[in-house]
């Protein structure tokens, strides 16, 4: 950036990442960020001000009311955001912002119409966020401490449930649900500040729709679906994990099937390097699944085989670049990705395995240690 440049973020930083990547101070209150080529500067009201002068990451944490007071003797009106950006930017000597795709147009074409140049970056806004510092490393290492301990746990309910005449599990004389597997699952993870939502515990049919979150009593002999990716609420990272498993026997066209989903998850991993295309990781793991015979194709109008994409990057959201799909997006050192090769079919149901990866200067590092067994 010139010294006439700056980047400007005005959002409360709870419900934008890139707020909070910049600052790394969490508020439901909008402020205003504006970092320039010497100094990251914020503008707060006084409601936050003195925490974010304790915890947030910035050269200076202004007071709002003082900007305020700035833009309504110069604007001789009850100022707004543009008002306040205006009178920020020529104190800071500044005539030209760059914002985020998301950035509302009101408050551009406000800015915009006191003389200033705004231009938008198109994600990601800062290029750095890609590439994970050894804190954010080891804040989503504790993501997954967290995250594989519930899955541990529920699979280890499934694994001491009884199986009743009817095939419906059974634990401490009631039935076993995906409701109460997935409460169970939310509770823990709340103990250790950590806030799941749309957790999956499918069985059956149900696990041939992706994102089917599961309902009513877990059965014996099918597949049990759990993917949960909970965000830590004490350090802003997530983490993306599923398993799959039946309790008692898979039919043997399900045993098949998790063994070629479990050989694509490692094909996969086996291509996780900087400078991979991930285009093509995914259409190799396509090719390679469709050589074992899962064909990708449609039964009554419903999609069966292998029809999501490979893999993603996370982070401080739950879906980060580089993206494992039909664009080209290149992996580099310091991504960290989850890949999930999956297939499902309406008659054997589904079968998706994930897990998460540190990309390194060489072999990428699985983060996540879970036992990877069918049959509990």
């Amino acid at each position: 950036m010139d010294g006439q440049t700056g980047l400007l973020l005005v959002s409360a930083s709870e419900s934008n990442a890139n707020m909070f990547y910049a600052t790394r101070f969490g508020s439901s209150s909008t402020f205003i960020y504006l970092e320039t080529a010497e100094e990251r500067v914020i503008v707060i009201g006084n409601l936050e001000i003195e925490r974010a002068r304790q915890g947030a990451q910035a050269d200076r944490v202004l007071p709002l009311v003082q900007y305020w007071k700035m833009a309504q003797e110069k604007h001789q009106k009850a100022p707004g955001t543009e008002e306040v950006v205006d009178v920020l930017m020529r104190d800071l000597g500044l005539s030209r912002v760059i914002v985020p795709p998301d950035f509302s147009l009101k408050f551009a074409d406000g800015i915009r119409s006191y003389g200033h140049a705004v231009e938008v970056k198109l994600e990601p806004f800062f290029e750095r966020r890609l590439l994970k510092d050894e804190t954010e490393v080891a804040a989503v290492r504790e993501t997954v401490r967290h995250t594989e301990a519930a899955i541990s746990g529920a699979i280890d309910a499934i694994r001491r449930a009884n199986i009743s005449a009817t095939g419906i599990l059974e634990l401490d004389g009631e039935q076993l649900t995906s409701e109460r597997v997935r409460r169970d699952m939310h509770q823990y993870l709340i103990e250790r500040d950590c806030v799941a939502s749309h957790t999956i515990v499918s069985c059956g049919s149900d696990t041939s729709m992706p994102h089917e979150e599961g309902h009513g009593p877990l059965h014996a002999n099918q597949p049990i679906i759990i993917d949960c990716n909970p965000r830590s609420a004490s350090n802003g990272y997530y983490c993306d994990i599923t398993r799959t498993v039946v309790r008692g026997t898979a039919p043997t066209a399900l045993q098949r099937q998790y063994e070629a989903v479990l050989e694509a998850q490692e094909f996969a991993y086996g291509m996780l390097k900087p400078g991979a295309n991930g285009r093509e990781i995914h259409a190799s793991v396509t090719e390679f699944l469709d050589g074992r015979g899962y064909k990708t194709h449609q039964v009554d109008g419903k999609p069966q085989g292998f029809f999501h994409a490979t893999g993603h990057g996370f982070g401080i959201e739950a879906h980060e670049r580089p993206h494992f799909a039909l664009k080209e997006e290149y992996a580099q050192a310091g991504n960290i990705v989850a890949v999930e090769p999956a297939l499902y079919y309406s008659d054997t149901g589904g079968v998706r395995i994930e897990d998460d990866y540190l990309i390194t200067d060489g072999n990428a590092e699985q983060l996540t240690t879970l036992d990877k067994n069918l049959e509990i």
